[in-house]
């Protein structure tokens, strides 16, 4: 089975440029950001077309001027972005489904089955073989939302040290393990009956800022989700909290509070949809440029760090089981 895919690249709603302008245009080793999720998109064999949302007339241009660099443009579809992120994602769902309608495309089900793949543009790490690994792992029968993450230990080696630049980035703590969400979202848009708090949760993302602490808090319950969801997010950020003041030592008898499968319940409460969380050990996609030190030292490090998947990527091809995306017999 193949998904639809959508890069979302707009500019408008609470989005935080860099240098003055839409992050994902800016260039590294002479492609605009956002091809790194277009080209790992094209070579992945689960992905059919690819819905670019963001500022039409720049996407076009920019694929026109790098046009030699895709394998599959004719499978490159374009849209002009709305309001905000949230409508950005149901535009591209809303698009792939009249191409359907019209026998363009793949999908015969009923609309409220069909899973799309989400993904930002300025990941210029993601590989195929990451969203491979992610896809083979959700099932689509069962599961209306799987979110991907990496692990600590896996993003260890991008860490800035005394002599390199390099990339740390928060992490929720768990019992099982410190994870870091990697911007990889499958999707059943009409499964999703809480679906109007997703634009809140991007909003409200930079939790570093107490007013948009409060107001997440303040979503959370207002969608009546139990005490216990409201403990687990205050848990959550007081080990967010040490961690950010140096205190990391002291995170461990409050990690011991949190499991992985006591959050994607209170996240299947709070969007009222199947959430799954998916882990992945092929590492790339976590690791986002949200401001302009992230991007100076993407600059610095592409490279390396390329060369360091490529060797990763290599030593987990007789690891992870050659596995299908489920789906219905």
């Amino acid at each position: 089975m193949k998904v639809d895919a959508a890069i979302l690249i707009g500019d408008r709603g609470k989005i935080r440029p860099i240098r003055g302008e839409n992050k994902n245009f800016l260039e590294l080793n002479g492609l605009p950001l956002f091809f790194y999720s277009l080209k790992a998109l094209e070579e992945s064999p689960y992905v059919n077309r690819i819905f670019v949302v963001g500022d039409k007339k720049r996407i076009e241009k920019a694929i026109a001027q790098h046009y030699l660099s895709l394998l599959s443009p004719e499978r490159v579809i374009p849209l002009e972005q709305r309001r905000n992120l949230y409508e950005n994602a149901f535009l591209a769902f809303e698009t792939a489904l009249e191409m359907e309608r019209k026998g363009g495309g793949v999908y015969h089900g009923k609309a409220e089955e069909k899973a799309m793949l989400y993904l930002p543009g300025d990941i210029p790490l993601i590989t195929s073989q990451e969203i491979n690994e992610f896809l083979e792992q959700c099932d689509l029968d069962s599961i209306d939302y799987s979110l991907g993450m990496s692990t600590e230990d896996g993003l260890k080696p991008f860490y800035p040290t005394r002599y390199k630049r390099g990339i740390k980035m928060a992490y929720f703590h768990a019992k099982e393990k410190k994870y870091r969400q990697n911007n990889l979202h499958l999707v059943k848009p009409l499964k999703i009956k809480n679906r109007h708090y997703i634009q809140q949760l991007y909003d409200y993302r930079y939790q570093k800022q107490f007013l948009n602490f409060l107001k997440l808090l303040l979503a959370i319950y207002r969608a009546h989700v139990q005490w216990k969801g409201i403990y687990y997010f205050l848990l959550l950020h007081w080990n967010l909290l040490l961690s950010r003041l140096g205190l990391e030592r002291l995170t461990p008898p409050f990690r011991k509070l949190i499991k992985v499968d006591e959050v994607e319940k209170i996240v299947t409460n709070f969007l009222d949809c199947r959430f799954k969380i998916v882990e992945t050990k092929v590492i790339g996609a976590a690791l986002d440029v949200d401001n302009e030190k992230d991007y100076e030292t993407m600059k610095v490090r592409f490279r390396y760090w390329r060369k360091y998947q490529d060797k990763l990527i290599n030593r987990l091809k007789n690891s992870i089981a050659p596995l299908r995306l489920k789906e219905k017999e």
